[in-house]
């Protein structure tokens, strides 16, 4: 839900190195710089393959045993099947420096987050360019699993490539030679970005999902409309403000939403009201504890501690016997998240094996009528390319529905802007059709907030719009005020009116959920 900006995060990190909390030097080891050279490697033992990515701009050679993918924009990843994995990416800088870049993006290092022990560290010359060099561990979880990585961070112009080095014990002084070979051979090119994407394919899509006591359907040429209304975890009680604000708006809303994190545990007769007055319900799993969220770790959840948990929940779902849609780890590339890449050294694959550890136990439960949403936010923070959306994609054989989430934050504080529905909304329904198009879409929560532009127009905009994305099947309004942002429908008359007159768009009204 939190949508702050990384800049903040940024800005306090730095203030901390010059209050002494944290090392004042970018690595505060003791270790001296170094000038950086290649391990030699015999050719003639082993082909080498070239590499371009003209995208991201630089070539390279690579061992012919190494498997290359590229994600145009985003990474390119070597693979040693069963062995090792090098992702690589080209940072444009921007604004900031590539210490700050560097420091940002590597503070689960110092800080020891997800169980990071951090083993070497040190600042290298790179054939005449400046680079960081990192060496760290963490717990194996599993025998398959990758946990000693080696990093480089090579500063050339306004670009620092991140070379991200991931393989297991055995092996790993063999890898990091290969992966000093492959940076031997690394040119950078002039990018030319990443390629335009082809307008979104046109999808009608009939939805019908049946369970035991009711069925929901929603046809090609409608939306669902979902809501977020203020009501208590676990005990939901969600009837008691949303009876009244749906009279008043002469409206059902037949999807619900809730949220749940491990310290919350759900009130079933609760559950099943909602179901038995008609209605669907999704809840967002977010895997920390609201009342102690920093010493929640995913590394923990894939290693089994809270698989009590996940079963309890998972049997509680199953017990409804109707769609329960479940949001695991939603805006995972937001910095805000415990389950952000950010926290674990940048590497998005753990965040993937929490989902499908998740997604096994709900399987092993028998908990077949529910449905799992990908959902990132619609903008990454920080808007680096390790943060990237697609590196959490878990795959298309764990994922049911895909969600999107793009708020208007308008003008409350600083960093915001006011955004429009379609600005919003147009080029990330593109982006998610040319990756997704095969998924369901829905929107999982947004708003606009009050400040900063006409709300009203806004709300207009997005009942009248709506139909310009036929593959968006519900859309959920986040119903609250969160701190400065005015999300709630009624924060003025004049926003109030425009919804309830929205609502009446013969779209939008429709029986989706009925008894069988």
């Amino acid at each position: 839900m939190r949508k702050g900006s990384w800049l903040v995060f940024l800005l306090l990190f730095l203030l901390a190195l010059g209050s002494g909390r944290l090392p004042p030097q970018p690595f505060g080891s003791g270790k001296t710089s170094a000038v950086w050279s290649k391990t030699p490697v015999d050719n003639n033992e082993r082909d080498y393959k070239d590499l371009v990515n003209t995208y991201d701009g630089f070539s390279l050679s690579y061992p012919g045993d190494w498997r290359p993918e590229i994600i145009p924009g985003v990474v390119t990843i070597l693979v040693q099947p069963g062995n090792a994995k090098i992702s690589i990416f080209a940072q444009p800088l921007g604004k900031i420096s590539a210490e700050e870049y560097v420091l940002y993006s590597n503070r689960s290092l110092q800080e020891g987050w997800g169980g990071i022990k951090l083993r070497k560290q040190q600042q290298l010359n790179i054939k005449g360019n400046p680079a960081w060099r990192f060496e760290w561990t963490r717990r194996q979880l599993g025998a398959g699993d990758l946990n000693y990585y080696c990093e480089y961070d090579l500063v050339i112009d306004k670009t620092v490539y991140t070379f991200m080095l991931k393989s297991n014990q055995a092996g790993f002084t063999a890898v990091v030679r290969d992966l000093n070979r492959i940076i031997s051979t690394f040119k950078p090119q002039p990018p030319r970005g990443a390629p335009a994407l082809p307008e979104p394919q046109m999808v009608r899509r009939d939805i019908t999902i049946a369970g035991r006591h009711h069925l929901l359907q929603i046809p090609a040429d409608k939306t669902l409309w979902g809501i977020l209304n203020p009501h208590k975890l676990g005990q939901l009680e969600y009837f008691t403000k949303l009876l009244p604000l749906e009279k008043e708006l002469d409206f059902k809303f037949q999807f619900l939403i809730t949220y749940a994190a491990f310290d919350t545990r759900f009130n079933f007769a609760e559950l099943k009201k909602i179901y038995d007055d008609n209605r669907v319900l999704m809840i967002a799993l977010q895997p920390w504890w609201y009342g102690k969220r920093e010493d929640t770790s995913l590394i923990d959840l894939i290693d089994g501690k809270y698989d009590s948990i996940l079963r309890e929940w998972a049997r509680q779902f199953k017990a409804l016997e109707d769609p329960v849609f479940v949001r695991f780890g939603n805006e995972m590339n937001g910095d805000w998240s415990t389950w952000s890449a950010w926290y674990y050294g940048k590497d998005a694959d753990i965040f993937k094996m929490a989902w499908e550890h998740v997604y096994r136990i709900f399987k092993a439960e028998g908990a077949e009528n529910v449905l799992f949403v990908f959902n990132p936010h619609d903008r990454s923070f920080p808007n680096f390319k390790w943060n990237n959306y697609l590196l959490y994609y878990p795959g298309d054989q764990t994922v049911d529905w895909i969600g999107l989430t793009g708020y208007n934050n308008g003008t409350s504080h600083e960093a915001d802007v006011w955004r429009g529905f379609n600005e919003i909304y147009a080029p990330l329904y593109r982006e998610y059709m040319y990756y997704f198009g095969d998924k369901p879409f829905m929107i999982t929560e947004f708003s606009s907030n009050e400040e900063g532009g006409d709300k009203a127009a806004w709300i207009r905009e997005c009942f009248r719009s709506l139909a310009q994305y036929p593959n968006i099947k519900i859309a959920v309004w986040f119903n609250q005020v969160d701190g400065k942002w005015l999300y709630n429908l009624d924060s003025s008359p004049r926003s109030r009116e425009a919804f309830k007159e929205g609502l009446k768009d013969p779209r939008y009204r429709f029986q989706a959920v009925t008894p069988r």
